[in-house]
């Protein structure tokens, strides 16, 4: 047996173990109030225009402007926050503008190289 990373020896998580293990990570993405979109990852999102909020945001010790739009999942009806940068939320509220509130965002590379396309759904 090799060790982990953590100096213990690897054992094999049992099928229970996994369960639990994903019924936390469940758990913590329902109570999350951010929507977390992962690289290459798409997600339909129902945008309410009307609850839309510019937040200062800190990242890498710049302050920079984010906007928080309040947004619904496709499978849920769970209000949930998507904050973007200024370029994003201008492809966001173009497609608001025509009254498009169901939009399609995917997401394209990670850090300071993330970008986002966004199209109606």
């Amino acid at each position: 047996m090799r060790e982990n990373r953590y100096g213990n020896r690897n054992t094999r998580t049992s099928p229970k173990a996994k369960e639990v293990l994903q019924r936390n990570a469940a758990l913590r993405q329902k109570d999350n109030k951010f929507i977390k979109i992962g690289p290459g990852e798409k997600k339909v999102l129902t945008f309410n225009p009307e609850k839309i909020e510019q937040v200062e945001a800190e990242f890498n010790g710049k302050k920079s402007m984010r906007f928080r739009y309040n947004v619904k999942e496709e499978d849920t009806n769970q209000e949930k926050y998507l904050e973007v940068g200024k370029r994003t939320s201008e492809g966001i509220d173009s497609f608001l503008m025509e009254g498009a509130t169901k939009l399609k965002v995917q997401r394209f590379g990670s850090g300071t190289d993330t970008r986002y396309h966004i199209i109606a759904a």
